[in-house]
């Protein structure tokens, strides 16, 4: 039998795969920094569970009677008393403070970095200003030890600055059983000094 060889080809096909444009680009997110942790710092970058309730968190659709509002939105804080103006908010984290007959017990609070807990750890509420107030840090778990007999957590409010320009903002509320609040508010900048001022009015 005669043989003969055979040649098989190979022909090998490259085929380029082109990556598709994206229709849509996300937008970058802001950068949230925080400075409860006794310093300024990015937040992704702190070790502590820190929440941060920014300004239009505050301010847009609530009605900025009292820090319950705002804090609704941190995970392990609780507000108690929420209309009881007599005995002011009791707050609690993570369980610190749910033994308090009134106020809040266990957590630090802070109004620009001043102290607004007495030594025996008892601290009301009733003396922060919402309608001013730019954001809220808060501290739940250990961490919070940097600021001394805080066991259940720090929160931590801090005001607005006043902008380049001269801005008078006058507010109104109503609510159920007579309740009502009204006040303005005036901010700026005179010359190298920002200034906020803000007088309101509550009753219920």
């Amino acid at each position: 039998m005669r043989k003969q060889p055979i040649l098989l080809t190979s022909l090998l096909a490259f085929q380029f795969a082109y990556a598709k444009e994206p229709e849509y680009e996300a937008p970058p997110l802001d950068e949230v920094v925080i400075s409860v942790s006794g310093y300024e710092q990015k937040i992704l970058d702190t070790a502590a569970s820190v929440n941060v309730v920014t300004s239009s968190q505050i301010h847009n659709g609530q009605a900025e009677d009292n820090l319950s509002e705002p804090l609704n939105r941190v995970p392990g804080i609780f507000a108690l008393n929420r209309q009881n103006y007599a005995q002011d908010l009791q707050i609690s984290s993570r369980g610190f403070g749910a033994n308090s007959t009134f106020g809040t017990r266990g957590i630090r609070l802070y109004v620009d970095n001043i102290p607004g807990t007495v030594a025996d750890g008892q601290g009301q509420i009733s003396h922060i200003d919402l309608p001013s107030t730019e954001r809220i840090e808060v501290i739940r778990g250990p961490f919070s030890v940097l600021y001394g007999n805080s066991s259940g957590g720090v929160i931590s409010v801090f005001s607005e600055d006043g902008g380049p320009k001269n801005n008078i903002q006058p507010y109104f509320e109503l609510g159920s059983y007579s309740q009502r609040k009204a006040g303005i508010k005036a901010s700026g900048l005179y010359k190298n000094t920002n200034y906020l001022f803000d007088v309101g009015d509550f009753h219920t």
